[in-house]
């Protein structure tokens, strides 16, 4: 192991930065993004709209690539940024900044979280002038709280997420991303049957990229670095300039060390209960301190806490919730793990971790997971339109329907249910329920 890269954990003064412009050197093409289908709609409208994502998952570019397209329509724009001090300052008189931009048709500014009643602005601006605004922050503590409470009803906001494992194929190995997107667009649409499914070699495929992407994760820059110590390096850099630059300044804090220590014991207990009493031994925080750490980390979009499904309080789990990391590769960057997937310990937890942050990203339904207090679990149980649907990850050849899955089936007979599998692929039914197995790199 490169001594190097241990001095995040022991000395994080002594990092190596890595800028803004050094990481676009790693990007020096546009992957299209999943949001872009999300956001279109809205580009005619009225509404400001906030795009909100941690940082170096690909706000700047996205924003150049909407600017780009305005430019198509002949529309007069300008992109602004206020991590540049010329740009901030003109905004901090609202007045000038009016008459400066009045004849605009939209107005793209990034890094919007800088600016000082950054909200209260944007409500007068979006209220006396015609322009179309479109801005963007790496926190949503920032937005939502700081500008979104002046802008209700005025502001749509959009989640821009590290890649998914799409996006990183269409970025690695484009006939795959086309095949894949014709032939399975959504694993949760009607009418799947045995024909949609592909054969071994196509698979086989899939499954080598997909193992890969669990290393090392879907932030942009780090899937189109040509080796291994450029992914490691960049990742690096997101978090160094996450902890210290961000997070410390959101909680005020003297040294991330505590910060450090919570993001180290969560990155090792992925899809597993948040245990909160060693969490506070580990980091040295009281219980609501690490609450208020919890907080911070959920909302700067590092981590997801997911809570438990329930109808009956007596008989399930109703408080505890479970930990994901919305990267695998930031993730295994905090354990220092980049070994290749089929020698891990953690395979099924960072498979586990994928399907999650996939349901996540695609803005299904309601996610939560099922346990009772005698143990029988389902990884993840959606909830749309009034439906009940059970989902539980085996990444395995050959899969089954656990007893707990079977429980679950049982208890609330629900239409269709998903296991999720490495390779195997086939429709059966359960009493009333109809089960697919489906390779877990179709999601």
């Amino acid at each position: 192991m490169d001594k190097r890269y241990l001095d995040i954990k022991n000395n994080p003064a002594k990092i190596i930065k890595v800028d803004k412009t050094t990481l676009l050197k790693f990007m020096p093409i546009y992957i299209s993004r999943e949001l872009e289908k999300e956001i279109n709609p809205f580009l005619k409208r009225k509404e400001i709209l906030a795009v909100v994502g941690a940082r170096q998952v690909g706000k700047t570019t996205f924003l150049n690539y909407i600017a780009d397209e305005f430019k198509k329509q002949n529309k007069k724009i300008e992109f602004l940024t206020f991590e540049r001090e010329k740009d901030l300052r003109l905004f901090e008189k609202i007045e000038d900044f009016k008459d400066y931009y009045q004849d605009y048709d939209i107005l793209i500014i990034d890094e919007f979280h800088y600016a000082k009643q950054g909200g209260k602005k944007l409500k007068y601006l979006f209220d006396t002038t015609k322009i179309k605004f479109i801005i963007s922050g790496s926190s949503s503590l920032e937005l939502t709280f700081e500008t979104g409470k002046f802008l209700v009803g005025r502001m749509l906001k959009f989640l821009l997420y590290p890649f998914s494992f799409r996006e990183f194929l269409s970025a690695r190995e484009i006939k795959l991303f086309n095949i894949l997107n014709k032939k399975i667009p959504n694993i949760f649409a009607a009418g799947i049957t045995n024909k949609i499914f592909f054969g071994q070699e196509i698979n086989a495929r899939l499954k080598k990229h997909f193992e890969e992407y669990l290393v090392f994760g879907g932030y942009p820059a780090v899937v189109l670095a040509k080796t291994q110590q450029e992914k490691i390096k960049i990742l690096e850099s997101i978090l160094e300039n996450y902890f210290l630059k961000e997070i410390k300044a959101l909680l005020n804090l003297k040294t991330q060390r505590e910060l450090l220590k919570i993001g180290e014991f969560l990155a090792g207990q992925i899809s597993n209960l948040v245990n909160y009493k060693e969490l506070s031994n580990a980091s040295g925080l009281k219980y609501n301190d690490v609450l208020k750490h919890l907080e911070i980390l959920e909302n700067t979009f590092i981590i997801n806490l997911l809570r438990p499904f329930y109808k009956n309080p007596r008989t399930e789990l109703v408080k505890t919730p479970k930990v994901y990391f919305l990267d695998s590769g930031l993730r295994n960057y905090l354990i220092y793990d980049f070994k290749e997937f089929e020698k891990r310990n953690d395979a099924g937890e960072l498979v586990e971790n994928f399907v999650f942050s996939r349901l996540k990203n695609e803005k299904l339904s309601k996610i939560n997971f099922w346990r009772t207090k005698s143990k029988a679990e389902v990884d993840f149980v959606l909830q749309k339109q009034g439906e009940i649907i059970p989902i539980e990850v085996k990444y395995s050849s050959a899969p089954s329907a656990g007893k707990s899955f079977h429980s679950f089936i049982e208890k609330f007979s629900p239409k269709k249910g998903y296991i999720l599998t490495k390779e195997f692929a086939n429709i059966q039914k359960i009493k009333k329920t109809n089960i697919y197995f489906i390779p877990v790199y179709y999601l």
